[in-house]
């Protein structure tokens, strides 16, 4: 997915550089170093707050930290929001076999069943299926006969 970072972090004219540092934000269970609970929680940076040019993007939470150890506490409405962002929670995939168990066409809108090889992709699998979730006779939807045994 393609999205866009919209809001600007305000620098101090006078303030730092922001250089590579060791300091870091809230970060996703897998180690993503940009995190952010939503889209108003990244930000357009200026490295060097006089070069308008020389932009980077960051988090709000990862920016907090860099500001108050720098000193630079112009931004207050952006730390006042870093502060109140949420920390990172793993949200678990479906449970695959709940799924199967569930599944009805009745809910699902019409053009159903969709016509095969009209979507982009193969569907891809978030976890690995264990044999016991899956149930004992497996009923196969193929009416344009598509699948080969």
């Amino acid at each position: 997915k393609k999205r866009m970072i919209f809001r600007v972090w305000p620098r101090n004219p006078n303030g730092q550089a922001i250089k590579p540092s060791p300091l870091r934000g809230k970060e996703a269970g897998n180690g993503l170093d940009l995190w952010g609970a939503t889209l108003y929680d990244f930000y357009h940076v200026r490295r060097l707050p006089n070069v308008p040019n020389y932009i980077t993007n960051s988090t709000g939470s990862r920016l907090a930290k860099w500001m108050r150890q720098a000193g630079e506490l112009t931004a207050k409405d952006e730390l006042y929001w870093a502060d109140q962002e949420e920390d990172p929670k793993e949200i678990p995939v479906a449970d695959i076999g709940e799924l199967i168990a569930c599944y009805d066409t009745h809910h699902y809108p019409s053009p159903y069943p969709f016509i095969p090889c009209t979507h982009d992709g193969n569907p891809t699998l978030q976890q690995r299926i264990p044999l016991y979730l899956l149930p004992k006779k497996l009923h196969v939807h193929d009416p344009w006969n598509k699948l080969s045994i």
